[in-house]
């Protein structure tokens, strides 16, 4: 009985590539990601082989030259500048997924063809789902600056969701607030927190002048998307904000823009879909044949008094996640049962982490951005 695998090397090469293009595609996060610094979530393009095992990637960032430096006629020797290099370490491993085809022979090659075509469009969906839940998941757990919203005062003047109750509703202030801690570098507390750059500088040409305009990235649940809709200041604000990015894919689906902000709407996190996470999700987690893989966990750790009911806005800026991966999805097709079956699989050496450097030594560790996150703030509203 012929199988109908497909052997040429090329053409499985081709496939993969059109997977690869596929998943990019699908998964929500793929407009904020490139290879440069200033993208939301910053790529990098490994070659080598991973462990088969699952690994890590170490990506290493430079803290600012500290030092007075040399005036005049002195010697560099006299005042040599100081930097610390902190590091973090991205899992990194086999991603894939496979499809068989049903207990029907594949009598013929328009068979197969028909089944191919379906695991094309159909492990995509799945593989695009699947790097879309983990990276929310991972950017949205144990955040090290948050913005509570308060019913009263806009904000509350901590680092913590445990004063939010029914009623505290995500509003214009919160943005400020997340914006200004952003720019200066503190959290709720006060504390020294890294400040978190725009994402992105775009460019407007007006008569022949160049501008540069910094944004921020937030993206919002569907409660706090209802909350914001209601806030007078953010209704003004849309009405002259239609006109700042239309000719630019990153705007493309926006809720809308405030204060130098995108704000992008985004269903919340269920059982099939990827989105904003409530605080009545504990963990993230898979299990494949007995192993239990936990992506990120202590989402319940953002409910306010008494357990109130909460949703974890994302506030983003530049380099707020890490994402190593290789050239893209190999892929495989392989006869079953003498051919009466065919299992077509796909897999790519890749991982994420959320930015949160460290330091070896004590000076390291005791720079401002030792384990704390580098381009992130989590702005938790009530859910009622």
């Amino acid at each position: 009985m012929a199988t109908w695998a497909e052997t040429d090397p090329q053409v499985l090469q081709k496939y993969g590539r059109t997977v690869t293009a596929k998943t990019v595609e699908l998964n929500w996060w793929n407009k904020f990601m490139n290879n440069d610094e200033g993208a939301v979530i910053m790529t990098d393009l490994r070659t080598e082989s991973p462990n088969e095992e699952g690994g890590t990637v170490r990506v290493y960032f430079r803290d600012h030259i500290e030092g007075e430096g040399i005036t005049g006629n002195q010697d560099f020797e006299d005042n040599i500048g100081s930097q610390s290099t902190l590091y973090q370490d991205v899992d990194y491993g086999i991603f894939g997924q496979s499809l068989k085809s049903k207990a029907k022979k594949l009598e013929s090659k328009m068979a197969t063809e028909n089944f191919r075509s379906k695991a094309h469009k159909d492990l995509p969906k799945w593989l695009g789902t699947r790097e879309d839940r983990i990276i929310t998941a991972k950017l949205t757990a144990n955040a090290t600056n948050i913005v509570a919203c308060s019913a009263a005062d806009g904000v509350y003047a901590e680092n913590s969701t445990a004063s939010i109750t029914a009623g505290d509703r995500f509003s214009t202030a919160a943005i400020v607030e997340a914006k200004k801690r952003a720019k200066n570098g503190v959290d709720g507390a006060g504390n020294p927190h890294p400040i978190v750059e725009p994402f992105v500088i775009k460019t407007v040409n007006k008569e022949g002048i160049v501008d540069y305009v910094e944004y921020h990235l937030l993206v919002i649940g569907q409660n706090a998307a209802e909350q914001l809709g209601e806030d007078p200041l953010w209704i003004e604000a849309q009405k002259f904000a239609a006109a700042r990015g239309d000719d630019n894919p990153i705007f493309t689906g926006a809720f809308g823009v405030y204060k130098g902000v995108v704000v992008f709407e985004r269903s919340n996190w269920s059982a099939r879909k990827s989105g904003i996470i409530t605080s009545d999700l504990v963990e993230y987690k898979t299990t494949v044949d007995g192993v239990e893989t936990v992506y990120a966990t202590g989402f319940d750790s953002y409910a306010g008094a008494a357990g109130q009911k909460t949703e974890i806005n994302l506030f983003l800026g530049a380099t707020a996640g890490l994402k190593p991966f290789d050239e893209g999805f190999d892929y495989y097709e392989d006869p079953k049962e003498g051919g009466r079956k065919l299992l077509i699989g796909v897999d790519r050496g890749t991982g994420f982490d959320k930015t949160k450097f460290k330091g070896k030594t004590a000076a390291e560790q005791s720079s401002v951005y030792h384990g704390k996150d580098f381009g992130m703030i989590a702005i938790v509203n009530a859910v009622s």
